[in-house]
């Protein structure tokens, strides 16, 4: 396992978090393997943000600052396995980010670029493009999302619909639904009562989703 989490990760700024767990199917994790058999694949965790600066993960930071870490078991990854310096996002949107490393191509080739998918989008990530998911399942590995997708918002949008085995998480970003006792600006949400929802797989279980309880 590339890193096990306990508790909640604290991001600042409502960080929307998108978290990919892979897990190898019939494997041990990373058992050691015995002579003349195969090594086992990894189980693989991978933590997406919106919103979060560099320093806002305590790992990044000056050591003065280390003490008053907010995010102490994303630190705990790190330093228990591989900590990389070096990232480029090839967008700074939430859809056009994600369609990229759902697909590995820039966003404009894939065409989710330059705006973001509202709430009412008729489409989503094209039915043509191929996944992570849908390789890592060619691979043997089941799959889960957990986070928001903003990928596309209805059925055969959804993440159940482009590889992944299951997701538990937000279709679009927080502003465009309304939630916790605020309501969306009146361009969006001219009536108050479009509820941002949650979903497990192709259900909504909760409407509108209360944060405090992720």
């Amino acid at each position: 396992m590339v890193g096990i989490i306990r508790g909640r990760i604290s991001f600042t700024a409502y960080a929307t978090l998108i978290i990919i767990i892979v897990a190898a199917l019939g494997t041990r994790g990373n058992a050691v393997p015995r002579d003349n058999e195969t090594p086992k694949r990894p189980n693989v965790i991978i933590l997406f943000a919106d919103n979060l600066a560099y320093n806002d993960v305590g790992t990044f930071q000056e050591e003065s600052r280390m003490s008053r870490s907010r995010t102490p078991r994303t630190d705990a990854l790190a330093s228990e396995g591989l900590k990389l310096l070096h990232w480029n996002s090839p967008a700074v949107l939430c859809s056009a980010s994600r369609s990229a490393l759902m697909t590995g191509k820039y966003p404009v080739r894939t065409g989710v670029y330059p705006r973001v998918f509202e709430p009412d989008a008729e489409h989503g990530l094209l039915a043509n493009e191929t996944t992570i998911a849908d390789y890592l399942k060619e691979e043997g590995y089941a799959t889960k999302i957990v986070g928001k997708w903003h990928l596309g918002s209805r059925p055969g949008y959804l993440p159940t619909d482009r590889g992944f085995d299951e997701w538990f998480g937000i279709p679009y970003h927080m502003s465009g639904g309304s939630l916790d006792g605020h309501v969306c600006g009146k361009q969006k949400d001219p009536n108050g009562t479009q509820w941002l929802p949650l979903f497990d797989g192709q259900e909504i279980v909760e409407q509108p989703v209360d944060l405090r309880n992720l």
